[in-house]
């Protein structure tokens, strides 16, 4: 709703609307938001079993259970969490810049989150996969080992969040795509 209402004055600032539309759309606003807070409120149904229907097979390493964040390689880091805010309403979970283009900054997403960080080779940089029930960082990394030696798995360690799970593994999978395993709460 404050969002709205900043759009609103924003475009009535920039001469979009007149003071007369104005009105009009901070009173519909008003008259929409008990509806809208109860539409957010509900959690839309998710598939009782995979699409296919086939099981998930029983001897794997662990349970992912959420997509906890995907990390890009961005250009120009206020410009993507400008768009981001803007497209899907991303805050700011973590701000780890040290200056406005170097660092990273960290946008929650509903359960989720979206990393921007400024490097050279632009794209998806990994993804994270929340695991629940989570061994731990020390556990995890062992047993990545054992079962996947060519992985290259690593313990990693956020520095800046203040968050209660900040450690975590990454590895590689068989393309080179690099994957972080941690809990379903990592950074949140």
């Amino acid at each position: 709703m404050p969002e709205t209402i900043d759009t609103l004055l924003t475009m009535y600032d920039q001469k979009q609307l007149s003071r007369r539309e104005l009105v009009g759309a901070l009173l519909t606003a008003l008259a929409m938001a008990p509806q809208a807070a109860a539409a957010s409120s509900q959690q839309p149904a998710k598939p009782s079993n995979n699409l296919t229907g086939a099981p998930a097979p029983k001897n794997a390493l662990f349970r992912g259970r959420i997509v906890n964040h995907v990390t890009l390689s961005v250009s120009d880091i206020e410009e993507s969490r400008q768009f981001y805010r803007s497209l899907l309403g991303a805050s700011v979970l973590l701000d780890g810049r040290s200056s406005a283009q170097a660092g990273y900054v960290d946008l929650l997403i509903g359960d989720s989150f979206v990393s921007l960080g400024k490097r050279s080779t632009l794209g998806v940089d990994h993804f994270a996969i929340g695991l629940d029930p989570w061994p731990g960082a020390d556990r995890a990394l062992e047993m990545v080992r054992d079962r996947f030696p060519k992985s290259e798995p690593r313990a990693n360690q956020n520095r800046v969040s203040q968050a209660a799970e900040t450690r975590s593994v990454m590895l590689k999978d068989p393309d080179g795509i690099s994957v972080q395993l941690g809990s379903v709460r990592y950074q949140l």
